[in-house]
């Protein structure tokens, strides 16, 4: 028996050592590869930017592509425009005020400064919170932006953060991330005492 493990042993050290690497890449012939299927892509657009409008299970927010945008202005502009004819289908909108214009944005460093006229005092609680958290998610897509400082007519705002507290520093997509919706499943729930 001991001598039929040894064996076995020696036979699966031995077998496992029969594949060995390439010194170098080499091309594979295309009869030989394999068909994998389509790639997924979740929903990150191809080059990367994104603006989150409001999904039907209200409040989160929805990553959805935009590839026509290039600058920070763009990504804005866009968000504004709204859910185009496919996402309103998907039951996807905005909070942002139709009204809502922006009339400078300009990066420094990792911040992002947007100056908006005054279309958001229209909304309360909830949904300027939600505004803002599609505003500042949106912005958060341009590369290196890491906070968000929104002005009104050239002036700095305290603005509600997620939980509603009020705050003047500049934004960053942590103080909402209660309204982005996520693909991880929900944490199991700790066992009571």
């Amino acid at each position: 028996m001991r001598r039929l493990l040894l064996v076995t042993a020696a036979l699966a050290v031995l077998t496992s050592c029969a594949i060995r690497e390439d010194a170098a890449p080499r091309e594979i012939p295309i009869a030989e590869r394999g068909n994998f299927g389509e790639l997924a892509t979740g929903d990150a657009a191809e080059d990367g930017t994104r603006i989150y409008l409001l999904s039907p299970e209200q409040p989160l927010l929805r990553a959805v592509p935009r590839s026509e945008a290039a600058t920070a202005e763009d990504l804005l502009t866009s968000l504004l425009a709204g859910a185009n004819e496919d996402e309103n289908a998907l039951g996807l909108t905005s909070a942002i005020p139709t009204d809502l214009e922006i009339e400078q944005a300009r990066t420094v460093g990792t911040r992002l400064t947007i100056d908006i006229n005054d279309a958001l005092s229209e909304l309360t609680d909830l949904g300027l919170r939600q505004a803002l958290a599609q505003i500042v998610a949106t912005a958060s897509e341009v590369d290196q932006v890491q906070q968000v400082r929104v002005r009104v007519g050239g002036q700095n705002q305290g603005w509600p953060i997620g939980d509603g507290e009020v705050t003047d520093r500049p934004l960053t997509i942590y103080d909402y991330s209660e309204f982005l919706e996520t693909s991880q499943p929900d944490f199991p729930a700790l066992p009571s005492a």
